[in-house]
């Protein structure tokens, strides 16, 4: 059964009932009111507590299951799994924004992610880039003025991942991309940060013209050293340097 201290599931009132009861439980276990092994409420319980009928919740447990969330034991009941052993990145961003405030120190775990992938993306697009790919970067490099800072940046990224012919890059970096696109929004309201990413498009785009896969790494990795010190810099100044996290929004 749930634990005393565990908050109460609360009733529904959205369209898509199967989607809320999963993510009142994704947050419960994130947050460890329900602890890996504790066993929740038989399937018809957890219909009269939340008000809804037994297939909505069946199609949300399963999904649950299919999160690696979940063990559903035929007979014997419903167990919490350690997200820890089991999950996925579909965890990340309700671990990102649990209760609704930004979790800094998983910021942190994203750029230590990012430092690891993104020079090696770069280095991967130096050596296998079509004349296509580079035809397109020298498009958004050179040629986009008009394009906003933040869109530009995140072109150049992107078609520096498709030329690296990974698909797992793409998404990864898409990934990333979705998850901390309000706060390094903070980074490109610096005019020295944006002259910054001017001076990183075109030498990140002179070392893939010449196939250089070694100077291609270097400049990625240089560029996020650079990025993360002057996001997290941006980030405490918008904290006022108050202790706490930022909200959805980047407000306290």
């Amino acid at each position: 059964m749930i634990k005393q201290k565990a908050r109460p599931l609360v009733p529904l009132n959205r369209i898509r009932l199967h989607e809320e009861i999963i993510e009142q439980v994704k947050d419960q276990i994130i947050r460890g009111d329900l602890k890996p092994g504790s066993k929740l409420p038989p399937e018809r319980e957890l219909a009269e507590q939340l008000q809804v009928n037994r297939t909505t919740v069946r199609e949300a447990l399963h999904k649950l299951e299919s999160m690696g969330l979940i063990d559903i034991r035929h007979g014997n009941g419903i167990y919490i799994r350690d997200y820890r052993e089991s999950g996925s990145l579909e965890l990340v961003r309700q671990i990102l924004f649990l209760d609704g405030r930004v979790n800094l120190g998983m910021i942190k775990n994203l750029m230590d992610l990012r430092m690891l992938l993104v020079p090696e993306m770069s280095y991967h697009a130096a050596l296998n880039r079509s004349p296509e790919d580079l035809q397109e970067l020298e498009r958004v490099v050179f040629h986009s003025a008009d394009m906003p800072n933040e869109e530009k940046d995140w072109r150049v990224h992107n078609i520096i991942a498709r030329a690296s012919g990974n698909l797992l890059f793409v998404i990864l970096l898409n990934s990333f991309t979705n998850l901390t696109k309000d706060y390094f929004a903070l980074y490109f309201k610096s005019e020295k940060n944006r002259k910054r990413s001017t001076t990183f498009h075109k030498e990140i785009y002179g070392a893939i013209k010449k196939k250089d896969a070694a100077a291609a790494k270097k400049i990625m990795q240089d560029v996020l050293i650079f990025a993360e010190k002057q996001t997290f810099s941006a980030i405490d100044a918008a904290l006022g340097n108050r202790p706490g996290q930022l909200s959805r929004e980047g407000q306290l």
